[in-house]
C-alpha cells in the first residue's frame, strides 16, 4: 500500500511540474505574457503549426491525470488510517474518564460484608486491665 501511495505521489508531482511548464509555454491572448518568452516561433517549430492544439491537449491530459491521482490518493490514505491518531486517543481518554466519573465513590470504598456476627473483645480487655492494676480487696 505504501509503495502505491509513493508511486502516485511521484506521478502527481511530475504532473504538476509538467502542467506548470506547459501552461507557461502557451501564448497569451495579448501575446505579452510568459508564453512570448519561449518564443512563438520556437513552439511552432517544435510542435508544428498547430501549437495551440498540442498545448491545449497536453493541459487537458495533465489536469485529468492530476485530478485522478488526487482522488486515488485520497481514497488510499483514508483506508490506511493508523490507529494512533491524536483525535482517536483523545476520544478514548474522554470515554474512560466518563466511565470512571459515572461510578459512585461509595462502591469503591465499601468493605466486604461477612455473614458471621461480629465478636467484640473490648469489654473483656477492660476487665482484665482493671483486675491487674487494682489492689486486691482486703478480707475482714
Amino acid at each position: 500500500m505504501a509503495f502505491v501511495i509513493g508511486l502516485l505521489l511521484t506521478v502527481q508531482a511530475l504532473t504538476c511540474v509538467f502542467l506548470i511548464l506547459i501552461i507557461l509555454m502557451q501564448p497569451s491572448k495579448a501575446d505579452g505574457g510568459l508564453g512570448a518568452a519561449f518564443g512563438s516561433g520556437a513552439t511552432d517549430t517544435l510542435f508544428g503549426a498547430r501549437t495551440g492544439n498540442v498545448l491545449t491537449k497536453g493541459t487537458i491530459w495533465g489536469a485529468t491525470i492530476l485530478f485522478v491521482t488526487a482522488v486515488m490518493l485520497a481514497i488510499l490514505i483514508a483506508h490506511q488510517r493508523p490507529a494512533s491518531i491524536v483525535l482517536d486517543k483523545a476520544a478514548a481518554a474522554q470515554k474512560t474518564t466518563e466511565k470512571t466519573a459515572a461510578k459512585p465513590a461509595s462502591d469503591k470504598t465499601a468493605p466486604a460484608k461477612s455473614t458471621e456476627p461480629a465478636k467484640s473483645t473490648a469489654p473483656a480487655e477492660k476487665v482484665a486491665e482493671k483486675s491487674s492494676t487494682a489492689p486486691a480487696p482486703a478480707n475482714k
